[in-house]
């Protein structure tokens, strides 16, 4: 799964750059603003591109937990943050956003753990040939009525490569800039076509350290959490 992540720059231009976007809508924020979180967790709202249908080009403030229907009155919603490759083409929840509303997640990195549960040692992962990377994810029109947020977002998961298998048996999709423009097309509805997307990143292409266990703490957002940790 993909349960933690990062994203920071400078600028937030240069996220708009690299995912070539037509308008920003990010809450509070302008392309000139400085973006920093070292611990993204689900239920924060983050910067996700997705194309409308006149193949506007957006970036967008979204909420992480997808929000598939309303809940009945009373009832907490469902809000999956991850959606695996192998279900999204076969179970309602997925299938329709799957081929209208699919979006890509920019990251700087991601976070993942091994171990035991209770002594589980974290490890970050960041891309060796870019800045950023774009989780392939699809989104709803939804997001709970307590958020800033108008709509929210699922990062899809896959098998994993040989920098991941050691550490988990799931990693998030991560496309090549030159798969973005197809991914996000509205009108490519084929899913045989979109699944040859969902495989795992090339193991040459990212690469991974131990961290600090200050990460397990959602509260902790300093750059020292990506600094490698010291083994002994």
């Amino acid at each position: 799964m993909c349960g933690r992540y990062t994203l920071s720059c400078e600028k937030i231009k240069e996220i708009e750059e690299f995912l070539n976007v037509n308008e920003t809508d990010l809450i509070q924020l302008n392309s000139d603003d400085r973006f920093s979180h070292f611990n993204v967790a689900p239920t924060h709202e983050m910067p996700v591109s997705y194309e409308d249908k006149d193949k506007k080009r957006i970036l967008e403030s979204m909420h992480w937990g997808y929000m598939g229907w309303k809940p009945k009155p009373g009832k907490k919603p469902f809000l999956p943050i991850n959606t695996r490759d192998d279900s999204i083409t076969k179970k309602p929840m997925w299938k329709k956003a799957f081929a209208e509303r699919r979006c890509i997640i920019p990251a700087s990195g991601f976070y993942e753990w091994t171990g035991k549960k209770g002594n589980k040692t974290p490890h970050y992962i960041y891309p060796e040939h870019h800045s950023f990377m774009g989780f392939a994810g699809i989104y709803s029109d939804l997001a709970p009525e307590d958020k800033s947020a108008k709509r929210s977002y699922s990062i899809i998961t896959t098998s994993p490569n040989k920098i991941m298998e050691n550490i988990h048996d799931r990693m998030p999709v991560i496309l090549h800039p030159e798969e973005f423009n197809d991914w996000l097309n509205p009108n490519n509805k084929d899913a045989e076509y979109l699944t040859d997307f969902l495989r795992p990143y090339p193991d040459d292409a990212i690469s991974e350290y131990v961290v600090s266990k200050a990460v397990n703490n959602v509260r902790n957002n300093g750059e020292e959490l990506i600094q490698k940790a010291e083994l002994f």
